[in-house]
């Protein structure tokens, strides 16, 4: 009867695999987890920049405010603004990990919605780039 009994405890080494295992797993899942946050914080400026730019385009062709509207970065901070007073400034943050290059501020003429130059804006972070352009035309392409 002895020999028939079967144990059902774990030994060392099934345990030692199994918390290698999970292990393993959770330290690629960060890395995983990690990259796809940095590629959508790249993905959500792109999409803000081209959103406010068009938003200040289409601001300064309506004559809102009786005035022309432009988009400006300064360190972390994306604003959308009318030329004639800073009382209608929006204001949106940048994620800290994401880089901005090759844009200062595209002010749109009023009523025509010309920029005053073309303007490309890189952005970048963990790896991915994104490019924006408003060409001489005010048109904002993605």
């Amino acid at each position: 009867d002895q020999e028939m009994k079967t144990k059902s405890a774990f030994s060392l080494i099934e345990l030692i695999l199994v918390v290698a295992t999970v292990l393993t797993l959770g330290v690629l899942s960060s890395v995983f987890y990690s990259r796809f946050l940095n590629q959508n914080s790249v993905a959500n400026v792109s999409d803000q920049f081209a959103s406010q730019l068009r938003k200040a385009q289409t601001y300064s062709m309506a004559g809102k405010q009786n005035t022309s509207w432009g988009v400006k970065y300064a360190t972390g901070t994306i604003t959308l603004f009318a030329s004639s007073s800073n009382a209608f400034d929006e204001t949106f943050s940048v994620n800290t990990n994401i880089a901005v290059g090759g844009f200062s501020q595209v002010i749109f003429a009023k009523v025509t919605g010309i920029p005053d130059s073309p303007q490309t804006i890189t952005i970048s972070g963990g790896g991915n780039t994104k490019t924006v352009f408003v060409n001489s035309q005010g048109t904002v392409i993605r």
